[in-house]
């Protein structure tokens, strides 16, 4: 009895085991908590093999991580959970490990951990993807800009390449946009002045599309730059599609088709990866549980890891596949290229792969393969059709000049000149707008001790201007800086001068002959006249008849015969003839020398200046000499090996400093004072002249130089700009321009004697003529009056002496005779003052 019993219990007990075997597993997932609607929403859409159950792992506030894991610790075992699903949690993760429960991860996760298994990719193999394909394109410079901690990875596995220079920037982050758009445009003014092309976007959707903006705004997305990103999941689709005009590629790094669609994920939002990965995970688990053979209660987690160790199924995300350390491998990384639309040419916003980076077991296996593709037959076009470009310039004669009544006149109608005119011409050929802003520090551009350039290249480093439309010339230290266009004109350096105020004087007809030759002449005069005097009156005279020459007709002859004038005397002997005949011809050359140097001197008005060119200035000490500071003129003179430069240049930079100025209105004001000579442009000075008859430029020139428009370093649109001043030139517009701003000069040219400057004779300048003259009559009236004075008194004198006698001979002396008076009668007539006085 007591055996059949033991049976019976033992019939029960296997018939009871044959029904709980026979029981339907039921699966017990374990899912982190944020991603928890994501896997309800996906498990409407999947079936699993085997019923499954779903528990958000929730920890409450743990006030530790080993809290936490204990916690973690507690859920599993007590929830007997058979597998984890969702993002990488570290407690999770670690507590996982140790109870052997699979956790299928689908974010980057440690690479020590047995029962983990990842289905996004690590970090390193997108890395190792950029790197490859950096080596493979042969890139010397590349600009990464990352906004997280996995960007310095990224950055450090580049930096591994000792053939290419990396330029990092770190975006970071600010609650105001602003803030962030000054940091991302100083990091892409920057990197445009390293002059690195290529850049690497490892950043967020909100700060690429910051990134972006900012580069367009500084005309960056044009070739020869190159973008490309970090963007698994299509989260960036919606920023490229606010750049539907860029009509440069961007490549893009991806685990799926650059905006893919599958029956999965079909919207295009930021969960479109996280739904992918979900997915993936689903439908490895799946495939898992279908290929185990035996799953039993107590070894659950280990089939499931066990499968998982051998699974290779195609996923939303591509091969999945996993390797030891349940890292995935041997699945691709696809490289797309993004083009933009063209509205006016009916493309559509597209993507084309060009190359693949597949994972292997081993990294160094890891190659990347480019694809041959066909690309799109874009037409290119110009990057600043249709937009408003900020243009740099500078207050310059007659480049940029402010109207009269600029204060009442807005925009760019408060400026004229001939740069105006210039950009308005290459706006309307490359439809453009522009807006005109005058640079602050009102410099053209230096380098400074600290690296930093002033002035308007500072502009365009900085990225306030899009380019810059001045006499800015051209040399190797500012094209190392910016980039230049065809130049749209030649210049020159020159001298401008002050010209030299004539000195007026009444007796410039006097000018003609030295005042030596004056001296001798009035010399000559005194001693011919004087020998001729003797010669007539010691000659033996050959006509009796002719009267003698005496001593005040001697005079009297030779200045008459001086002023070829007739006389009543004559000399009558052979000697004085001789002597005669030498004077008239001495008077004859002095007379016609006199006479052609008076023409000259009255009637042409010639410059005298005592600098006839640039040389002289370095041999005299007198006239300062200086240029602006901090130009390109300066410099020229500061590293010139030219003797005479360098000397000058010693002379305005240690001798005498303050001959330097701070800009050309200085310039001109110093020269307008005097003795002041100014270096500088010939189109400038030229204009100077034409518009003050006060200054003078003095040649030769020297140091040709062309202005260009100046634009960002690797801008593309300069050979746009360069296109249209070739067209401007060819179609004669730049000469039509030329002619306006730089008219015929209205001054005479007093540097150049002729028949068409000379000039009537003023007054002044022989006015000298009749004060002589005035003279001469004043003299005559003297001497006229002197005699009729003289004439008066003789008169009264015999008046006087006849009556004296009367009354000597009735009163006096009764005997007195006739020939007494008459004696007396001429004492009184002889010294007719001294009688007057005694009568």
């Amino acid at each position: 009895m007591e055996q059949r019993f033991f049976w019976f219990v033992i019939g029960v007990m296997v018939t009871l085991y044959d029904v709980i075997a026979e029981e339907p597993f039921h699966l017990k997932i374990g899912i982190v908590s944020t991603w928890k609607p994501i896997y309800i929403n996906l498990l409407e859409k999947t079936n699993l093999s085997y019923p499954s159950t779903m528990s958000n792992i929730v920890i409450p506030k743990p006030k530790s991580q080993y809290d936490k894991m204990l916690k973690v610790k507690d859920f599993l075992t007590n929830n007997q959970i058979d597998v984890i699903l969702g993002p990488y949690d570290d407690a999770t993760g670690i507590v996982a490990d140790k109870l052997r429960i699979p956790y299928i991860c689908t974010t980057a996760a440690r690479s020590n951990l047995k029962y983990t298994f990842q289905i996004l990719p690590p970090l390193q193999d997108f890395s190792q993807a950029i790197f490859d394909m950096t080596k493979s394109y042969g890139w010397d410079k590349v600009s990464l800009f990352y906004d997280d901690i996995r960007g310095v990875y990224i950055m450090e596995q580049l930096l591994t390449n000792h053939d290419m220079t990396v330029k990092s920037w770190h975006v970071q982050p600010h609650s105001n946009d602003k803030v962030v758009e000054k940091q991302v445009r100083d990091h892409l003014v920057r990197m445009r002045q390293a002059f690195v092309q290529k850049s690497i976007i490892f950043c967020s959707k909100d700060h690429t599309q910051i990134i972006l903006d900012q580069a367009r705004s500084l005309a960056m997305l044009s070739q020869p730059s190159e973008w490309f990103f970090y963007d698994p999941g299509d989260q960036l689709v919606p920023v490229f599609k606010n750049f539907p005009d860029v009509f440069l590629n961007f490549t893009v790094f991806g685990l799926m088709e650059f905006d893919s669609r599958n029956e999965i994920s079909t919207v295009d939002n930021m969960q479109r990866l996280n739904i992918s990965l979900a997915a993936d995970s689903l439908k490895v688990l799946n495939v898992t549980l279908s290929r185990a053979k035996e799953v039993q209660r107590s070894d659950t987690a280990t089939s499931i890891a066990e499968e998982l160790r051998k699974i290779r199924i195609p996923g939303y995300t591509g091969d999945i596949e996993f390797g030891p350390g349940g890292r995935r491998y041997n699945y691709t990384i696809k490289l797309s290229e993004i083009e933009g639309l063209d509205s006016l040419q009916g493309h559509e916003f597209s993507s084309t792969s060009v190359g693949v980076w597949r994972s292997h077991h081993n990294t160094s296996e890891s190659r990347i393969h480019f694809e041959e593709v066909k690309r799109l037959n874009r037409n290119y076009s110009f990057p600043l059709k249709g937009r408003t470009v900020s243009v740099v310039m500078i207050l310059e004669k007659p480049f940029t000049m402010q109207k009269r009544d600029y204060m009442q006149r807005l925009g760019n109608d408060r400026y004229e000149g001939f740069a105006v005119d210039l950009i308005t011409e290459v706006a309307k050929m490359l439809d453009f707008n522009f807006e005109i802003y005058l640079v602050h520090d009102g410099k053209f551009g230096t380098k400074m001790e600290n690296g930093e350039w002033n002035g308007m290249i500072g502009e365009l480093l900085a990225g306030n201007a899009t380019m810059l439309v001045a006499p800015l010339s051209i040399n190797s230290q500012r094209e190392e800086a910016v980039d230049f266009t065809k130049p749209f004109m030649t210049r020159y350096i020159s001298v401008l001068m002050r010209v030299p105020q004539s000195e007026q004087s009444y007796f410039e007809f006097l000018n003609p002959l030295h005042k030596n030759v004056w001296y001798c002449t009035f010399g000559a005069f005194v001693m011919v006249s004087v020998i001729l005097y003797f010669l007539e009156k010691f000659g033996i005279r050959q006509n009796k008849e002719y009267p003698a020459i005496s001593f005040r007709e001697s005079f009297w002859f030779v200045f008459g015969s001086l002023l070829q004038g007739n006389t009543d005397a004559s000399p009558s002997t052979l000697p004085g003839r001789i002597l005669t005949s030498a004077w008239w011809f001495f008077a004859l050359i002095l007379i016609s020398s006199y006479t052609a140097n008076l023409a000259a001197f009255l009637t042409v008005k010639k410059i005298n200046t005592p600098i006839k060119s640039v040389t002289d200035l370095a041999s005299q000490t007198k006239i300062k000499y200086g240029t602006v500071k901090s130009s390109g003129i300066m410099f020229f003179f500061k590293n010139t090996n030219i003797e005479h430069f360098a000397k000058m240049w010693a002379q305005m930079s240690e001798v005498d400093p303050s001959s330097m100025v701070d800009n050309t209105d200085e310039g001109f004001q110093k020269v307008k004072q005097g003795n002041y000579a100014f270096f500088w442009d010939t189109t400038v000075n030229k204009y100077k002249t034409i518009e003050d008859c006060q200054f003078m430029e003095i040649g030769p020139h020297f140091d040709p130089k062309g202005f260009g428009i100046g634009v960002p370093p690797g801008a593309i649109y300069r050979e746009d700009l360069s296109m249209a001043i070739l067209k401007l030139s060819d179609t004669g517009m730049l000469h039509q321009l030329e002619n306006k701003w730089w008219p015929s000069r209205s001054c005479p040219d007093l540097s150049k004697p002729s028949a068409d400057e000379t000039s009537e004779l003023s007054i002044d300048s022989v006015a000298g003529v009749f004060f002589i003259l005035l003279g001469g009559i004043a003299l005559a009236g003297i001497v006229c009056a002197f005699e009729h004075f003289a004439k008066v008194v003789k008169k009264a004198a015999k008046t006087v002496g006849f009556l004296l006698c009367i009354l000597l001979h009735f009163f006096v002396l009764p005997n007195i005779n006739y020939c007494v008076c008459k004696h007396l009668r001429r004492v009184l007539t002889v010294f007719p003052i001294f009688t007057c006085k005694i009568l």
